[in-house]
Protein backbone atom coordinates (compact mmCIF):
# COMPACT_ATOMS: atom_id res chain seq x y z
CA UNK A 1 0.00 0.00 0.00
CA UNK A 2 2.85 2.17 0.73
CA UNK A 3 4.50 1.79 -2.58
CA UNK A 4 0.89 2.61 -4.35
CA UNK A 5 1.15 6.05 -2.19
CA UNK A 6 4.47 6.95 -3.40
CA UNK A 7 3.90 6.44 -6.99
CA UNK A 8 0.64 8.24 -6.74
CA UNK A 9 2.79 11.21 -5.06
CA UNK A 10 5.45 11.03 -7.94
CA UNK A 11 2.46 11.30 -10.60
CA UNK A 12 0.59 14.03 -8.79
CA UNK A 13 4.21 15.90 -8.89
CA UNK A 14 4.64 15.33 -11.95
CA UNK A 15 1.54 16.72 -13.44
CA UNK A 16 2.04 19.97 -11.03
CA UNK A 17 5.24 20.01 -12.59
CA UNK A 18 4.13 20.11 -16.07
CA UNK A 19 0.95 22.50 -15.02
CA UNK A 20 3.52 25.29 -13.65
CA UNK A 21 5.00 24.60 -17.14
CA UNK A 22 2.09 25.58 -19.36
CA UNK A 23 1.77 28.30 -17.07
CA UNK A 24 5.08 30.40 -17.25
CA UNK A 25 4.86 29.05 -21.07
CA UNK A 26 1.27 30.63 -21.27
CA UNK A 27 2.80 34.27 -19.46
CA UNK A 28 5.82 34.19 -21.73
CA UNK A 29 3.53 33.64 -24.64
CA UNK A 30 6.08 30.44 -25.93
CA UNK A 31 4.94 27.27 -27.84
CA UNK A 32 4.15 24.62 -25.66
CA UNK A 33 6.84 22.12 -27.50
CA UNK A 34 9.58 24.65 -26.45
CA UNK A 35 9.29 22.79 -22.59
CA UNK A 36 7.37 19.65 -23.09
CA UNK A 37 9.85 18.50 -25.23
CA UNK A 38 7.39 18.13 -28.04
CA UNK A 39 7.30 17.77 -31.89
CA UNK A 40 6.13 20.06 -34.31
CA UNK A 41 5.00 19.18 -37.81
CA UNK A 42 5.00 22.13 -40.30
CA UNK A 43 3.43 21.02 -43.93
CA UNK A 44 4.10 23.64 -46.37
CA UNK A 45 2.28 23.18 -50.33
CA UNK A 46 1.62 19.37 -49.78
CA UNK A 47 5.49 18.88 -50.56
CA UNK A 48 7.88 20.26 -47.94
CA UNK A 49 7.00 18.81 -44.25
CA UNK A 50 9.47 20.38 -41.59
CA UNK A 51 9.61 17.81 -37.89
CA UNK A 52 10.79 19.94 -35.43
CA UNK A 53 12.60 18.32 -31.89
CA UNK A 54 12.75 14.94 -33.67
CA UNK A 55 14.96 11.89 -31.90
CA UNK A 56 16.04 9.53 -35.23
CA UNK A 57 15.18 8.61 -38.51
CA UNK A 58 14.12 5.04 -38.03
CA UNK A 59 13.89 4.36 -42.01
CA UNK A 60 14.77 6.33 -45.03
CA UNK A 61 13.16 4.82 -48.30
CA UNK A 62 12.21 7.18 -51.89
CA UNK A 63 8.20 6.29 -50.83
CA UNK A 64 8.56 6.10 -47.04
CA UNK A 65 10.59 7.80 -44.15
CA UNK A 66 9.48 7.19 -40.50
CA UNK A 67 11.18 9.20 -37.92
CA UNK A 68 11.03 8.75 -33.98
CA UNK A 69 9.60 11.60 -31.64
CA UNK A 70 9.90 11.39 -28.16
CA UNK A 71 5.85 10.49 -28.05
CA UNK A 72 6.29 7.70 -31.33
CA UNK A 73 6.93 7.04 -34.90
CA UNK A 74 5.77 9.40 -37.16
CA UNK A 75 5.12 7.96 -40.97
CA UNK A 76 5.68 9.59 -44.06
CA UNK A 77 4.49 8.28 -47.32
CA UNK A 78 5.00 9.28 -50.83
CA UNK A 79 6.66 9.64 -53.90
CA UNK A 80 10.36 10.97 -54.64
CA UNK A 81 10.81 11.62 -50.65
CA UNK A 82 14.14 13.87 -49.97
CA UNK A 83 15.58 14.18 -46.72
CA UNK A 84 16.51 17.67 -48.04
CA UNK A 85 17.83 19.67 -44.33
CA UNK A 86 18.57 17.75 -41.29
CA UNK A 87 20.04 19.43 -38.71
CA UNK A 88 20.12 18.00 -34.81
CA UNK A 89 16.67 19.56 -34.25
CA UNK A 90 14.99 20.01 -37.50
CA UNK A 91 13.79 18.19 -40.38
CA UNK A 92 13.41 19.26 -43.54
CA UNK A 93 11.26 16.76 -46.53
CA UNK A 94 10.65 17.26 -49.96
CA UNK A 95 8.47 15.48 -52.03
CA UNK A 96 4.99 14.25 -52.68
CA UNK A 97 3.72 13.64 -49.66
CA UNK A 98 0.58 11.50 -49.62
CA UNK A 99 0.17 10.76 -45.63
CA UNK A 100 1.60 10.96 -42.76
CA UNK A 101 0.46 8.01 -39.85
CA UNK A 102 1.57 8.45 -36.03
CA UNK A 103 2.52 5.39 -34.08
CA UNK A 104 2.57 5.32 -29.98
Amino acid sequence: MTVRNERKKGKDKGKLQSKVKEKILEALELPKEAAINASKLSMIDGGNLIIENYKGIVEYESDRIRVNTSKGIIKITGRDLILREITSENILINGEIDSLEFFR
